[in-house]
């Protein structure tokens, strides 16, 4: 054409045009719904990273248990949440063993009997070996023997093995796999026999807690008393003995009260963020507290807010009033008449709250009972922050809605956006129709003008 430019080229450029305000108005609308949906997503993971920690304090912090022994080389201890707190006063007079015999062989290649029978008792099965069976060649070695054994020795629960005495000897012991009298081994042998003899006899652990005397077949005792577990490592010597302390685990309660205010901190910081008026500056949402625990790091990565979700919700007046009724939340007192601020919970001048650790530390210790009160129950905090968040975060609750409302808005867009496509490839097909037609007529306007010169 004379414009330099083919038909094509001419009617795209007329499209491109024409559309140009539309395709922004459409990307601008679906930037923003996105958007939109981002944050309300965001929110759901915080209120429910919210009410993970509300139940944790509701369910275990207040019980947590922590159990010490005065002497660590003569057990282990394990408290659960049921151990009644107090001191208890161990005595291990013994410890449990496990049953070994032996009997002694020129070496690992000395010959085994082709006749006669061997049998190993322990744990109330027999394991019956007739060699005229299993040495029917006559070729069979004791380094032969200690693979039968260990291969069919079934419930006995014996295992054979060959210790090397360095002269060429050695002595081929059984040893029980558990401890205790249950599991002593007996072996008999219907001819002189291999001559077995005790390298250590099976024995219970005995021992006493505050003057009780307790047996047990394995040194590993679950809930000698209830919700607590001792690990027997060592006996006392005559006249000793070692103090259990159990109490309440103060140090998992601060915790816990410590990843609520962090979550509480967090998610206000986002309720802020994404309602403020345009031209404010973002919040930062981080912790105060400082952790190496790789979970808090990975729920902080999940929560970041980006510069253009700054205000994106400002116009759910809901939401709003979820942050509202939050911060109202933490300034009334509890049903027994405490406050956060007893135990150390105050909002600082960035509207965030902190924690005095010492000042928990010191209301857990001296009134626990008093503070698990102020959380738990019917009236505590724990139920009335529930009571605010459920019917944002539950299922078909405020927030599912709103993000199926946005799903529904984006997928009407995409589907206006469709019919636009095609409406502008009509309107490209028609000016590339006229376009044609026109550089048609010119390209014979201009060949019958040739014929006049």
């Amino acid at each position: 054409m004379i414009s330099g430019m083919s038909a094509s080229q001419m009617a795209q450029q007329l499209v491109s045009v024409e559309r140009a305000a539309k395709d922004g108005y459409y990307a601008n609308k679906k930037t923003n719904y996105t958007a939109q949906k981002d944050a309300y997503d965001l929110l759901e993971k915080s209120l429910k990273e919210m009410t993970k920690d509300l139940e944790s304090l509701d369910k275990d912090a207040f019980n947590a248990k922590s159990g010490s022994i005065s002497d660590e080389d003569i057990a282990k201890v394990n408290v659960g949440a049921d151990a009644p707190a107090g001191d208890y006063t161990l005595v291990v007079d013994q410890l449990a063993k496990a049953s070994q015999l032996s009997a002694s062989f020129a070496g690992e290649d000395a010959p085994l009997p082709t006749s006669g029978i061997l049998e190993i008792e322990a744990n109330g099965e027999t394991m019956t070996i007739d060699f005229s069976v299993v040495n029917a060649s006559g070729d069979g070695k004791v380094s032969g023997l200690v693979s039968y054994i260990n291969n069919n020795s079934g419930d006995t629960g014996v295992q054979a093995s060959l210790l090397r005495k360095g002269d060429g000897s050695v002595e081929l012991m059984l040893t029980s796999k558990e401890t205790g009298t249950a599991n002593e081994i007996k072996v008999t042998q219907d001819d002189s026999g291999f001559g077995f003899t005790t390298m250590v006899a099976a024995q219970d652990a005995k021992f006493s807690l505050n003057g009780v005397s307790i047996t047990s077949s394995t040194n590993y005792v679950e809930n000698v008393i209830d919700g607590i577990s001792l690990e027997l490592t060592e006996a006392h010597a005559a006249g000793e003995s070692s103090t259990i302390t159990v109490g309440s685990d103060t140090e998992s309660t601060s915790k816990a009260v410590n990843d609520f205010v962090d979550t509480f901190n967090t998610l206000m910081s986002q309720l802020s963020s994404l309602t403020q008026s345009m031209g404010s500056t973002l919040e930062d949402d981080s912790s105060d507290s400082d952790s190496e625990d790789s979970e808090d790091d990975k729920k902080s990565e999940t929560k970041k807010i980006s510069e253009d979700q700054i205000g994106i919700l400002k116009g759910d007046t809901s939401i709003r009033m979820l942050k509202s009724r939050l911060q109202q939340e933490v300034f009334q007192p509890s049903a027994n008449g405490m406050r956060l601020s007893d135990i150390g919970i105050e909002l600082d001048r960035s509207g965030k709250l902190t924690v005095d650790d010492k000042k928990l530390e010191e209301a857990l210790k001296s009134n626990s009972s008093a503070v698990e009160a102020m959380f738990t129950g019917d009236t505590g905090y724990i139920k009335r922050m529930d009571n605010i968040v459920d019917p944002y975060s539950e299922r078909e609750g405020y927030i599912d809605q709103k993000q199926k409302n946005i799903g529904n808005n984006i997928e009407r867009l995409e589907e206006d956006i469709s019919r636009y496509d095609r409406q502008m490839t009509k309107t490209y097909e028609r000016y590339l129709a006229q376009f044609t037609a026109m550089e048609q007529y010119v390209t014979s306007m201009q060949s019958t003008a040739g014929l006049f010169y």
